[in-house]
């Protein structure tokens, strides 16, 4: 089906509409009434321009804060610039959460290392990987070899990312990778090519928020921003860009259900995961409400127009009961809270807007 197209719920619309307000084409009929209610052109250009690219741009600010925050910290550790050091992570991390959803163009920018993997290295297969991370900075740390861009160039994508940067804030680089405070500053004070790595490591997760945001707003893959491409009719692998965004957060709240709660919690030395979660359900419920600025309208506004407030309600139920879940840090709750909102990407939410998203759930839910 075409972009928010359907017998049932958009009878008056021509079959070009998008492409009429998108690309300036024409319908080829004159008399057909305008649509009433809201558009999805206008539904989408929202979506996009108040929620998305604010948060990848959220996100970039984030990582410049979090990389100040290790010069403030290397120029002199002590246990107030280690707190601070450590506020910077759980913020870029929150930040992060706000933008992973939307896992499509800038992000999924290399069909076999995509720069997903290289911010969250569990993104690929679930697996935890903070034993490879401390491995990396051993043998860093133990090499004569100069920390330089190069050095950190060749890391792999388990050995980087905000699991790096979390691990090397939180804990100490000794036996037992002590938490305290003032273990982490005297293993700083101890070994100074430590804050080399620590630099090195920020630098990169700087250079991909870098990259996600030009991607989004300058130029994606030498063309126009990612933000312009989808707002026009088709991305580039072909999919309709609002099938592209539905399909993304349906795979992310999947994720964070089957890999995360279902498998291995994340951010358990920062005890993040849950604001983590948290972060992401505002990210969603921003996105179907749109609730500012005042008179912008969102998908919720334009199933609420389509008679389908039952739908909606039913969504914002289940979002509000996992905001709940996450906010009592109740996995059990949490996980069958994000397996109904799974559903609702899935069902609700895309037949509200007359959408089909080309994949056959085959997980009974």
């Amino acid at each position: 089906m075409s972009l928010f197209r359907s017998p049932r719920l958009l009878r008056s619309w021509c079959p070009a509409f998008v492409a009429v307000v998108i690309a300036a084409t024409g319908c080829g009929d004159e008399t057909t009434p305008a649509p009433s209610g809201p558009t999805g052109p206008e539904v989408m250009q929202n979506s996009i321009d108040n929620t998305v690219v604010p948060a990848v741009v959220a996100f970039h600010d984030a990582a410049e804060g979090m990389r100040a925050g290790v010069d403030g910290f290397c120029g002199a550790p002590d246990a107030v610039r280690l707190t601070a050091l450590q506020d910077g992570w759980r913020e870029l991390s929150r930040s992060w959460n706000a933008v992973a959803p939307y896992d499509l163009g800038p992000l999924e920018d290399d069909p076999i290392t995509p720069r997903i993997i290289f911010i969250e290295s569990m993104r690929q297969r679930g697996t935890d990987y903070t034993d490879t991370v401390r491995e990396a900075y051993a043998a860093a740390l133990a090499s004569g070899a100069p920390l330089d861009a190069a050095y950190f160039d060749a890391l792999t994508f388990n050995q980087v990312g905000l699991l790096a940067l979390e691990v090397l804030v939180f804990e100490d680089s000794r036996a037992g990778h002590s938490q305290l405070p003032e273990d982490i500053v005297s293993d700083y004070v101890a070994e100074p090519k430590k804050c080399d790595y620590l630099r090195g490591i920020a630098d990169l997760l700087l250079q991909d928020a870098e990259a996600v945001e030009s991607g989004w707003t300058v130029s994606f893959d030498g063309g126009e921003p990612f933000r312009d491409i989808m707002l026009g009719s088709k991305l580039p692998d072909g999919r309709e860009p609002i099938v592209g965004l539905l399909v993304a957060l349906q795979q992310h709240v999947d994720y964070v259900q089957v890999r995360k709660l279902e498998g291995t919690l994340d951010a358990q030395l920062s005890k993040a995961f849950y604001p983590n979660v948290t972060a992401t359900l505002l990210a969603l419920e921003q996105l179907l409400e749109q609730p500012a600025p005042e008179d912008a309208v969102g998908i919720f506004d334009f199933m609420v127009a389509k008679d389908l407030q039952s739908d909606v309600d039913l969504v914002r139920t289940n979002l509000a009961a996992a905001k709940a879940a996450a906010a009592a840090e109740d996995r059990a709750a949490l996980t069958a809270a994000m397996g109904l909102l799974d559903g609702n990407l899935k069902r609700e939410i895309p037949d509200g807007l007359g959408v089909d998203l080309g994949i056959n759930f085959t997980d009974g839910d």
